[in-house]
């Protein structure tokens, strides 16, 4: 989870059905705001639909408030429904201040659950950690706990990679393998805060790319 930017919506644009958000310039928007990923998870999926990052439970204020859209994947929506009604929004605050991601890769390969660390106190932080590391670690259900499975397999095949830019970039640091790692820490890439640990955690690495991590 990132900090998200939101755009100002055009006075000509008004949400008043679920069609006004599910395609048209407002669906556009979140998919631009959003960087075409899920919100919290930030897996780029296939599955992307609108999220009420406040449940609305009926109220047509709240339903259709563009402030209170998102893009998330069915993995992620199916988990927070309404249960989880006082999260993070990462167009009011920077998640990576409050929640820090980090999963460890072993030399075979495997990726073990991903740890969901908490920065801060407080009910908004924890319910949000609560949220990630069922996302990430395995619902209440078979099927959930596959999808979680499966997250975490994107996720680590994506550090894989990561951490080969970053090797390369040590042993060749005039081949260009910088632009690789400024590209991936971008907050619009994949699995950013991830890799945005990964290089704020390391002194040197954090030097150099301060400005992205900014």
């Amino acid at each position: 989870m990132v900090r998200l930017r939101k755009s100002q919506l055009s006075p000509d644009v008004v949400i008043k059905s679920e069609n006004d958000y599910r395609k048209g310039i407002v669906w556009s928007m979140l998919v631009n705001d959003c960087h075409n990923k899920c919100y919290i998870c930030e897996f780029r999926s296939t599955s992307l639909i609108v999220e009420h990052i406040t449940p609305h439970r009926g109220d047509l204020t709240l339903k259709y408030d563009w402030n209170n859209l998102f893009l998330a994947c069915s993995h992620c929506n199916n988990i927070k429904l309404a249960k989880y009604d006082d999260i993070l929004d990462p167009t009011k605050c920077d998640p990576e201040e409050h929640i820090a991601l980090s999963i460890e890769i072993t030399d075979e390969l495997i990726e073990k659950k991903v740890h969901v660390e908490y920065l801060t106190n407080g009910q908004t932080t924890l319910m949000t950690t609560t949220l990630l590391g069922l996302v990430y670690n395995g619902g209440s259900t078979d099927n959930k706990e596959i999808n979680s499975a499966t997250l975490r397999s994107h996720v680590a095949d994506n550090l894989r990679r990561f951490y080969g830019y970053i090797r390369n970039y040590r042993d060749e640091p005039d081949l260009g393998y910088d632009k690789n790692i400024r590209q991936e820490i971008d907050r619009s890439s994949m699995f950013a805060a991830f890799k945005r640990k990964i290089v704020r955690d390391d002194p040197e690495l954090a030097k150099t790319f301060a400005d992205v991590l900014e």
